[in-house]
């Protein structure tokens, strides 16, 4: 597993070496250790809006955009996360910034790993699953 952080925001302190650590953790939990790479991208509200335009065709940022290419390819996926999002919503949810960006980085790989929250019952899972990660690791 070759997991590639990519920080291009001077926003926020950010603890790479605990973005890694708790990366390599769920994705050793959900899919294991094997010869792939995940991509992340810290970054700021003006970079991930343009993502979010451009392939989600929504306006304005997002916390944060998950790409999922495949589990069986080499580059499993990308995760792009906005701090300046993130630092906005932790009020929202009681949350510290901190708290709040390693809550949303879980969920980004969360739906890298094949989850997601279309119907009320995938939601339920991957949000039950979310905060036992949380819980667990951070």
């Amino acid at each position: 597993m070759k997991i590639n952080i990519f920080n291009e925001q001077n926003i926020k302190h950010i603890d790479i070496k605990k973005v890694e650590e708790i990366t390599k953790k769920v994705l050793n939990n959900e899919i294991g250790d094997s010869d792939y790479e995940i991509n992340i991208l810290i970054t700021d509200n003006n970079t991930i809006k343009k993502y979010n335009e451009e392939y989600r065709k929504k306006n304005g940022p997002t916390d944060v955009l998950s790409f999922e290419y495949g589990l069986d390819e080499e580059t499993i996926g990308e995760i792009i996360l906005s701090v300046k999002k993130i630092e906005e919503q932790a009020p929202k949810f009681g949350n510290s910034f901190e708290k709040e960006f390693f809550y949303i980085l879980i969920h980004g790989i969360l739906h890298i790993c094949g989850y997601d929250h279309i119907t009320e019952n995938d939601k339920r899972k991957m949000f039950e699953l979310q905060d036992k990660y949380f819980n667990d690791l951070f």
